[in-house]
């Protein structure tokens, strides 16, 4: 039998290893959520037909189709994800992507009847307002301080890969069969992902032996009060507050962007689409290694608001040449756009205990994306009311401003 001090070293690698394959299992899990959140923006103009909406009905009536699921995804975040530091990640995650696949499935099921499809856009916040803190929660078990960053990046890179891969997914199914049938297909990999997450879920490298994550005495009022209280949380709410106002709103409207203001056919749609998002991507790393190596967390933050707001305002108010500098303009917005977002959750990491950073993650996430539905609705507002979406997107160009002046101020 090995001595001790040998066995200690001979079952070392074991967590290395499963937090690889969890961080894969986040990223996938983020993955197809943005999939499911995308879904009514690829196919809003096949559901506008089958609705039989006006011009006015598509802005008005599809943006909030799109963007109400931000009210239940805030209030998941905020009165939810306290569950994942009383229950633990894996029961949470399991339960969160089967719900939000259910959700996926009825608004296929009920597509045609708009009341209906609203609530299982309701539904589909409800159910995917955890996955953000659970990720936060295991990240902030698994890794050290110095590591956070990157990883917290690594599972985020799962949204623009989502957004990018939604049309890429959907389309063909759309062009093919019916943009019903595409939903189900977005649910059933959702369905087939929940098996993964149960089987190798934990907390932390604790859990591989103890397999105990409940914690009885948790309390959400007295956590909750305890974050408020901090400088820093109030500071990280306002700045991830504006920064995901703008992406949601810049999100869930550029497929409608480029299909209107451009004539992209779906079809075309299923790459051209996807373009921009490979900026977020690149954002979400270099923002994380930035902070990293300079350590300059709230200036990057400024700059990403303020690059934001002068590229969608540079979009809507100068004439575009062509499809080709539009996309180059989207590319830069989403990549200086996504520099902050990996940072405000490493802040919460490194400001909130480990106990309850569930909790705290999810304070921060549902106040940002339950105020994060004015970017969308606001787009689709101005859009029903001018028939412009260069004015639509120029709202968010404000957004930016405003939450750059209110973290600056804050500061």
């Amino acid at each position: 039998m090995p001595e001790k001090g040998k066995l200690e070293r001979l079952i070392k690698p074991l967590p290395c290893r499963y937090r690889s394959v969890i961080l894969l299992l986040l990223f996938l899990t983020v993955l197809i959520a943005f999939v499911g959140r995308l879904s009514t923006s690829v196919a809003l103009d096949q559901i506008g037909d089958d609705l039989v909406w006006s011009e006015a009905d598509q802005g008005i009536l599809g943006g909030l189709l799109m963007g109400i699921f931000l009210v239940s995804y805030g209030f998941s975040n905020i009165f939810l994800s306290p569950n994942i530091d009383k229950y633990g990640s894996k029961i949470v995650l399991t339960v969160s992507l089967i719900g939000c696949s259910f959700s996926v499935f009825l608004g296929a099921f009920f597509g045609h009847i708009y009341s209906v499809f609203l609530l299982t856009r309701l539904l589909l916040g409800l159910t995917q307002g955890v996955m953000f803190p659970v990720a936060s929660k295991v990240i902030g078990g698994w890794y050290k301080k110095e590591d956070r960053a990157k990883a917290n990046s690594i599972f985020m890179i799962g949204s623009p890969v989502g957004v990018a891969l939604a049309p890429m997914i959907m389309a063909p199914v759309i062009d093919a069969v019916s943009w019903e049938a595409s939903f189900y297909l977005v649910a059933l990999i959702g369905f087939a992902l929940a098996l993964p997450i149960l089987l190798f879920m934990g907390d932390s490298p604790s859990d591989l032996k103890t397999k105990q994550t409940k914690n009885e005495d948790f309390e959400m009022k007295k956590a909750f009060k305890k974050h408020l209280k901090m400088e820093e949380f109030r500071l990280t709410v306002i700045g991830f507050t504006a920064v995901t106002s703008v992406w949601w709103g810049i999100t869930l409207w550029v497929p409608s962007y480029l299909e209107h203001v451009h004539q992209i056919e779906i079809s075309e749609l299923t790459y051209i689409g996807a373009i921009p998002y490979f900026g977020a991507i690149f954002g979400l790393y270099i923002g994380s290694w930035l902070s990293d190596r300079t350590g300059k967390t709230n200036k990057i933050i400024l700059f990403s608001l303020f690059m934001a707001g002068t590229l969608i305002a540079l979009l809507t108010m100068l004439p575009i040449p062509g499809l080709r500098t539009a996309l180059l303009l989207l590319f830069l917005v989403f990549l200086f756009g996504q520099l902050a977002p990996p940072l405000f959750f490493t802040k919460i990491q490194n400001t909130i205990t480990e106990e309850e950073l569930g909790s705290g993650t999810g304070l921060m996430n549902g106040i940002a994306n339950f105020v994060g539905i004015l970017g969308p609705v606001l787009v689709g507002i101005v859009v029903g009311l001018t028939s412009s979406y260069d004015y639509g997107l120029l709202s968010l160009s404000f957004i930016a401003f405003l939450g750059l002046i209110g973290f600056y101020i804050s500061l």
